[in-house]
């Protein structure tokens, strides 16, 4: 996703690797925070096959940087994938699934203070979130990708509490 996400920005304008963190990030609404060591390795392989170019620019008093800039081949490859839907949209593989699923193996007991843990961090995302939603200064798509987010996190709130109720039971 980073891939396609910086040739788009790349599409807009040539950037150098830190303007690019730093507009992928807002892009996100600063819910993605990504590492400079990640978008220039991203930012190589993209190079080495072709859908980038870099430009050396000199700077006075700083070493001299790279811009990037997007290349047909990587217009065509954009354009590809924002034409596909996207695919495994269900996810059964994070890691709180699988900490609930092993909990119930080998600790039982702990599944609903697990449960309850969880509970607390899903709510100061959905705060975090919902605080975001609201600043005026963001671009209405991120409010739009917020809104998801804060969607997913409501859902995964009535998920925790169908587990919950599911491991009341099985005590009761």
């Amino acid at each position: 996703m980073l891939k396609h996400a910086l040739l788009g920005l790349l599409a807009q304008e040539a950037r150098h690797g830190y303007d690019l963190k730093q507009d992928f990030e807002a892009l996100l609404g600063g819910t993605w925070p990504v590492n400079i060591g990640q978008v220039y390795s991203t930012l190589s392989r993209l190079e080495r096959d072709g859908l980038v170019e870099n430009d050396v620019v000199a700077q006075d008093l700083l070493p001299d940087r790279k811009v990037y800039a997007i290349t047909l081949a990587g217009e065509e490859a954009l354009n590809t994938w924002i034409q596909q839907p996207a695919r495994g949209m269900i996810r059964l593989k994070d890691e709180f699934t699988i900490k609930l699923l092993v909990t119930q193996l080998v600790a039982p007991e702990e599944a609903l203070p697990l449960i309850w843990k969880q509970r607390q961090v899903y709510m100061r995302t959905l705060a975090q979130l919902t605080a975001l939603r609201n600043d005026e200064t963001m671009d209405k798509t991120t409010v739009l990708l917020v809104r998801g987010a804060i969607l997913h996190v409501e859902a995964d709130l009535d998920w925790l509490a169908e587990c919950e109720e599911q491991f009341k039971e099985q005590e009761g």
